[in-house]
């Protein structure tokens, strides 16, 4: 009898949560010193009205944040290869840096997919005797 292995969906949302909690984390440091280096003159200060003054640094860093955890979120193999999760991990970073560098590079990989999924559909109907 063949062991398969099933991922569990929870889990990878708990990894995910992580993630996002981690770069909420960095972010919150990141602006924590920033604030405290500057002198008290030029910290940013909430207005009266609730409107906050963004800085360059916070609208970059902004930006870039989104990016990156759009990308992360956006990319994952349909059909993941056995590794360990340190390998899984270095693959979807290697796979996001390819999704920020060079986003057209995705359809290509969707096309690769569909392709093998389909392949993987025939060989698995043949091999049941479905037509």
């Amino acid at each position: 009898m063949a062991k398969t292995r099933v991922d569990c969906v929870p889990s990878k949302m708990v990894h995910l949560a992580c993630v996002l909690l981690l770069l909420l984390l960095t972010y919150q440091l990141v602006l924590a010193t920033f604030a405290s280096s500057l002198p008290s003159s030029e910290v940013p200060s909430i207005c009266v009205n609730g409107c906050s003054r963004r800085t360059l640094f916070s609208i970059l860093w902004d930006c870039v944040s989104t990016t990156i955890i759009c990308a992360w979120a956006a990319i994952h193999p349909n059909i993941a290869p056995q590794e360990g999760p340190l390998k899984r991990i270095l693959r979807r970073g290697e796979l996001l840096a390819w999704t920020i560098l060079a986003p057209e590079i995705l359809p290509c990989w969707a096309l690769n997919q569909l392709l093998a999924a389909r392949t993987v559909r025939d060989v698995y109907n043949e091999r049941k005797g479905v037509l």
